[in-house]
């Protein structure tokens, strides 16, 4: 199907896009009704250890993208990356997602395809498919939302469980989103162009650690896990408020990337408020040193699995 630069005359021709990019042609057998009815229906699995997560999120526009910053494929897969991140912090698999999306009168068609396409690329890419949702015409401002829900057969990880003496560990690196959101924001200039562009494109296209979360729920004495993607401080508070206690972290011990700390010191930053500022969609992880070093063997065997960073410990309520 082909549609021109134009605008969209109806929801019958919003409804044909998201069919024709979000349909599969050999959809999984439990998927019974998709895109295209009134809801989607699918089979739950049979195995009696399956649990089912559900998680939602919305993006709306000039409060968490903008326009002349993001495209409409950065928009789509960070919507999508929100969601899978939360079901990875439980140790789920992504499986089925509803979008909601409201337009603005100056966005074309191929602006709504784009935004499809980077939703399909983030779903793709973790195993997830577009089976519903609804579309809608906003007067100023884009909205798009998505409930996700997905599936675990092993432990539900939760924040409330850390224990004391229990290692924190991280995923991945910090600061990528906030430094990148700040060069875009102030239009920075002044930096080599392959610090630049390797900042801001990790900051347009976060990574979900669904891997690590499966590998979390499968492995014993790991305590709390929580996605922190509204900042170090704020969701490692949470963890503590949630499990009643207190932690210790080692600021030597982030993993910042050299290019972040390159780019504070070009705009007189403290790379500190580029690794809290969140976004990153990396997983906290707690657990006894034994649980923690399993992890990280685990997640070495895997070429696209993140790096595990030991950051700090979790002690006695303050």
């Amino acid at each position: 199907m082909e549609f021109e630069i134009n605008k969209p005359e109806s929801e019958a021709e919003l409804v044909a896009i998201f069919k024709e990019i979000f349909e599969s042609d050999d959809p999984p057998l439990d998927l019974i009704v998709g895109i295209g009815d009134d809801a989607a229906v699918y089979e739950p699995g049979v195995d009696t250890e399956m649990k089912t997560i559900v998680t939602a999120d919305m993006l709306v526009e000039d409060v968490h993208f903008r326009k002349r910053y993001h495209s409409y494929f950065d928009i789509g897969w960070r919507t999508a990356v929100a969601n899978i991140s939360d079901i990875a912090a439980m140790g789920g698999i992504p499986r089925w997602g509803l979008v909601t999306l409201a337009v603005t009168p100056d966005m074309s068609v191929n602006d709504i395809m784009e935004i499809c396409y980077g939703l399909k690329a983030a779903l793709d890419e973790n195993g997830a498919l577009i089976v519903g949702g609804d579309l809608a015409k906003s007067p100023d401002r884009m909205t798009i939302s998505m409930t996700l829900i997905g599936e675990s057969t092993g432990n539900i990880l939760r924040r409330k469980s850390a224990q004391l003496g229990d290692i924190i560990a991280v995923t991945g690196n910090l600061g990528w989103s906030g430094a990148g959101l700040a060069i875009l924001e102030s239009d920075f200039n002044d930096l080599p162009d392959n610090v630049r562009n390797l900042v801001i494109n990790n900051h347009k296209k976060p990574t979900p650690r669904v891997i690590a979360g499966q590998i979390f729920s499968n492995v014993n004495n790991i305590g709390a896990v929580i996605d922190i993607s509204d900042g170090l401080g704020i969701d490692l508070a949470r963890v503590c408020a949630a499990s009643h206690v207190g932690c210790r972290i080692f600021e030597e011990k982030l993993p910042v990337p050299p290019e972040v700390k390159i780019v504070a010191v070009a705009m007189k930053r403290d790379y500190l408020e580029f690794a809290t500022a969140g976004e990153d969609f990396e997983l906290l992880v707690t657990g006894d040193e034994s649980a923690i070093d399993t992890v990280d063997k685990a997640l070495k065997a895997y070429k696209s699995a993140p790096k595990l960073t030991k950051i700090g410990e979790i002690i006695d309520e303050l």
